[in-house]
């Protein structure tokens, strides 16, 4: 809920500060319609134009999946799982504010199918349905993320215009505005903030582990320690950049620790989040034209969870086994 309070403020207020008088779409009709005006923006206006933005995408993504999941329920004689709502809301704040209808159908269509109801439904797959719907959206509607002209910022850097900032001028970025979520972005992932106050929460409510995002900031900081001391690459940015940019911090706390797609043994949650920071870094620095690389390391570390976990037993019976020889 912090993150998606944040993403309807900031989503509103990037929008009106970046708005041109030029543009014509539905959701300008819909702000219209609201009666917020975009050149004196109060808090009313700026809570319109977010909710314009993110409610439209999350309805969708939520009509989608409940569609998709009744037919598997029905097939199955099972009941629907609730957690399709959560699904279309992960999928939802990983989106740029600019997404179109159709690759929103299209992604979560997919991810429903082929990454949740063909498993057997809830925590029964390997992959996170919302990642698998933000991959395929990402890989086959490239173009219509960023067809708004406020957005068109965004195209090629997972929704992040500071990362383009930092790789093609060299500038350093606003550590307070970052934290806080005062930037363009994907919807959810822009404020720090918010998205550690959800992580404290679920800590404390004892729904997710944290040594998954622990795994992952141990192994991008080292991985980016090691990137600048031998020059660096293409990235070459401090490791809390590499943190506070992109989508790093929003996936590490609310996709990484996915109990479905994430080990279930605590060596193998520490691998698996070591494996993703290194990996995250290491595409970061050779591939300049997607420099996030989250959504496709998470989905390649996600399928190493059942090896990792494998390895990890049969270290376990292995030195126990040892162990019992040796005291006879």
């Amino acid at each position: 809920m912090p993150v998606l309070v944040a993403a309807v403020i900031n989503t509103g207020y990037q929008y009106l500060s970046a708005f041109d008088k030029s543009l014509e779409g539905w959701r300008e009709g819909f702000i219209e319609f609201f009666g917020a005006d975009p050149l004196n923006a109060g808090v009313y206006d700026i809570l319109v134009a977010g909710l314009i933005h993110v409610l439209p995408v999350f309805a969708m993504a939520a009509v989608t999946a409940g569609f998709c999941e009744r037919i598997f329920s029905a097939y199955r004689q099972r009941p629907i799982d609730p957690g399709i709502i959560y699904t279309a809301l992960l999928f939802t704040l990983l989106m740029p504010p600019g997404t179109g209808v159709i690759p929103v159908v299209f992604g979560m269509t997919f991810a429903m199918v082929f990454a949740h109801g063909v498993f057997g439904g809830e925590g029964k797959s390997f992959l996170n349905p919302a990642l698998v719907a933000v991959a395929v959206v990402q890989i086959t509607f490239p173009a219509a993320l960023t067809d708004h002209s406020v957005w068109t910022s965004l195209n090629g850097y997972a929704g992040t215009r500071d990362f383009a900032v930092f790789h093609e001028q060299g500038v350093d970025l606003d550590i307070w505005q970052t934290f806080l979520g005062n930037r363009q972005g994907l919807m959810g992932t822009t404020s720090i903030l918010a998205i550690l106050l959800g992580f404290a929460f679920m800590l404390y409510a004892r729904i997710i582990s944290w040594r998954v995002p622990a795994g992952m900031l141990a192994g991008l900081v080292v991985m980016t320690l090691i990137c600048n001391m031998i020059g660096g690459g293409i990235l070459d940015m401090p490791w809390y950049s590499h943190v506070m940019l992109g989508s790093f911090a929003f996936a590490a706390v609310f996709i990484a620790t996915d109990p479905s797609s994430s080990s279930a043994t605590n060596p193998g949650r520490w691998a698996q989040g070591i494996l993703a920071g290194v990996l995250l870094v290491f595409m970061r620095v050779v591939n300049p034209s997607h420099p996030d690389s989250v959504v496709p390391v998470l989905l390649l570390v996600s399928m190493t969870a059942p090896l990792i976990d494998h390895i990890v037993i049969w270290f376990n019976i292995r030195r126990r086994y040892i162990r019992r020889r040796h005291h006879g």
